[in-house]
C-alpha cells in the first residue's frame, strides 16, 4: 500500500501556508497561536524531510523557493478542499464557520471594499474573510487561492462566472499648480505634457482616447509609468503630471483643491465592476452569501463616480 510520506503531515503544511501569507515567523506563530521557534522548527522539519529548500529570507522578508511556492499551491488547494468538506459536512453545526478569501483590484480594494464589508461581518460572525488586492486576479481564481474577485477588468475565461455589480467613472486630473505653469484647455494639449499611466504604451488611457474624435485625439510624447492608482493620484497631486483615475479615488482631492477635473463636458468611457468566481463553486452558500451582498452594496456616498 501506497503511504503519504511522513513530512507531508497536514500541520506542518498549514504552518508552512501560513509563514508565506504571513512574510514572516512571528506574523504566522500569533495567527496560529503557536510561537515563532515552533513555525520555525516545522519549516525545517518539512525542507529536511524533503530535501529541499523551501524558504529563503530577502531581508526580513520570508520568500518561498520554486519548490516551497509549488507546495504552497498545493496546500492552498488541498486546505480549500477539506475547508469546504467541512462547510457541507458540519455546515448546519451551531457555531460552524467559513471563510472566504475576497480578490479586489488594489485601490478598489483598499479604498472601498473593506470600507463597505462591516455591516456582512457583524452580520455573520460565523464567516471569516480575508482579502488578496492585486492587479491580477484571474489566476488566483483559477488556481483555487481566492474564492471571488472584485475586479473591473473583464475576465472571459469559460470557468469563470461573472455578476454584475456597479458602473465605474473616470476622470482626468491634474494639480492647480500644474495646470497654472501648463494651461490645458483640449485634450489635444496633453500631446506636450507628462501624463501618468499605469503602462508605458499609455494603454491605460484607453477611457479617454476613445472617447475622443480620432482627429483630435491626443498622442502622447511623455508618459510616466506608474504601476499603482494611488501612486498616480499623488504624483498628479505633486505636479508631475496629468492622470486618468477612477473618479472615486480622487473625489477628497477635488473636494479639497489638490486636483482639479479636466475636460468635465467630454463623457469618458465607463467600466463596470463585477463579481467573478468558478462556476464550479458559485453554488456554495459562502460564494452565495458574500456575492448577494455586493449586488446590494450601497454606493451613495461615491455620487456618480460609482453607480448602479
Amino acid at each position: 500500500m501506497n503511504k503519504i510520506h511522513p513530512t507531508l503531515d497536514l500541520a506542518k503544511l498549514r504552518v508552512l501556508r501560513e509563514a508565506a501569507r504571513s512574510g514572516n515567523f512571528t506574523t504566522a506563530a500569533a495567527r496560529l497561536r503557536l510561537t515563532p521557534s515552533a513555525v520555525s522548527h516545522a519549516v525545517r522539519k518539512l525542507e529536511a524531510g524533503l530535501g529541499r529548500k523551501l524558504v529563503e529570507w530577502r531581508g526580513r522578508r520570508l520568500a518561498l523557493t520554486d519548490d516551497g511556492d509549488y507546495l504552497r499551491q498545493v496546500c492552498e488547494r488541498v486546505f480549500r478542499e477539506l475547508e469546504e468538506a467541512e462547510e457541507r459536512l458540519c455546515g448546519a453545526r451551531a457555531g460552524a464557520r467559513m471563510s472566504v478569501v475576497l480578490g479586489a483590484t488594489v485601490e478598489f480594494g483598499s479604498g472601498v471594499l473593506v470600507r463597505k464589508l462591516r455591516p456582512l461581518a457583524d452580520a455573520r460572525p460565523d464567516l471569516r474573510l480575508d482579502f488578496l488586492f492585486s492587479h491580477e486576479l484571474t489566476g488566483p481564481l483559477l488556481r483555487d487561492e481566492i474564492d471571488l474577485a472584485v475586479d473591473c477588468r473583464a475576465h472571459p475565461s469559460p470557468a469563470l462566472e461573472c455578476t454584475n455589480l456597479f458602473r465605474e467613472k473616470y476622470a482626468v486630473v491634474a494639480a492647480p499648480g500644474f495646470l497654472r505653469r501648463h494651461p490645458v484647455a483640449t485634450p489635444r494639449d496633453l500631446e506636450r505634457l507628462p501624463v501618468l499611466s499605469m503602462d508605458k504604451e499609455g494603454l491605460w488611457w484607453r477611457n479617454m482616447l476613445e472617447a475622443v474624435p480620432r482627429p483630435e485625439r491626443p498622442a502622447f510624447e511623455r508618459i510616466m509609468a506608474v504601476n499603482h492608482v494611488r501612486g498616480m493620484i499623488n504624483a498628479a497631486v505633486e505636479s508631475l503630471g496629468v492622470a486618468l483615475t477612477p473618479k472615486y479615488a480622487v473625489l477628497d482631492e477635488l473636494k479639497r483643491g489638490r486636483l482639479q477635473l479636466l475636460f468635465p463636458a467630454l463623457k469618458l468611457l465607463e467600466d463596470r465592476f463585477c463579481v467573478y468566481q468558478k462556476r464550479s463553486r458559485a453554488g456554495r452558500e459562502k460564494n452565495r452569501l458574500v456575492t448577494r451582498f455586493l449586488t446590494r452594496m450601497a454606493v451613495s456616498e461615491f455620487g456618480d463616480a460609482i453607480g448602479r
